[in-house]
């Protein structure tokens, strides 16, 4: 069976005034009347499960507001080998840390349902330049992205902390909402690619988290699909050695 390709759809301009987003959005410190001239050139995306929102390498053009959903960002080695360096959520900017290259530094792919702004490179350069307040904001979002990767290699690659902590380590930060239970469900082979484990041992410790009524599978299709966690019961296995 010939498998299709995931969709994009553009649903139109954004309309900045009515974000209930905006206070979590890289411009919630810009007033609205600064708005009026930078959220013209907005569009409002939606991008089904898999569906590329760039390529690595590809010229940079815009960068992108996650409205709703997760996005993993990928980097590709010479030998075309995929490794998933950090995942985004609502409120991140997707094409931050490439905002002044002249090329995006990874491809950045929709897990489940996402809805993004996409901002034009141009208008987001000049919106920068002109307004102190989004300096300051583009720079705690540039440091909270390498912190974010830094703790990626930290806590979740490798090295001989156990699979089933690094997996509940992996869950904690893959929450939709900070402090909330909803955890955005990865497929098995991207979970085993994050954490460094085979997509066997994956299905295992998740399929022993389901068992102890850790996790509960939601959702019916990989656009919809989630778990239910038992947060305190994660942060103590996060805490195993």
């Amino acid at each position: 069976m010939t498998k299709m390709t995931p969709q994009v759809r553009c649903q139109g301009r954004s309309n900045c005034f009515a974000c209930g987003l905006r206070h979590e959005m890289v411009c919630s410190d810009v007033s609205l009347d600064d708005l009026i001239d930078f959220h013209a050139g907005i569009e409002d995306f939606d991008y089904e499960h898999g569906s590329a929102i760039y390529h690595m390498g590809a010229p940079m053009e815009a960068v992108y507001c996650v409205r709703g959903g997760a996005v993993k960002m990928v980097r590709y080695d010479p030998a075309g080998e995929q490794r998933i360096v950090r995942v985004l959520k609502t409120g991140d900017v997707a094409g931050i840390e490439s905002a002044f290259a002249e090329k995006f530094e990874h491809t950045a792919i929709a897990v489940g349902r996402v809805r993004a702004c996409r901002i034009p490179i141009s208008y987001f350069r000049k919106f920068v330049s002109d307004h102190g307040g989004l300096q300051m904001r583009l720079l705690r979002k540039s440091q909270e992205a390498l912190r974010e990767a830094e703790t990626w290699l930290s806590q979740l690659m490798g090295g001989t902390t156990p699979a089933r902590t690094r997996m509940a380590r992996l869950f904690l930060r893959l929450r939709a909402v900070e402090g909330g239970d909803k955890i955005h469900r990865f497929s098995l082979e991207d979970i085993a690619a994050i954490i460094g484990i085979t997509p066997e041992t994956a299905s295992r410790v998740i399929s022993d988290f389901v068992r102890q009524g850790i996790l509960v599978k939601g959702g019916n299709s990989y656009a919809t699909r989630f778990f239910r966690g038992d947060i305190p019961a994660l942060e103590k296995i996060a805490q195993e050695v």
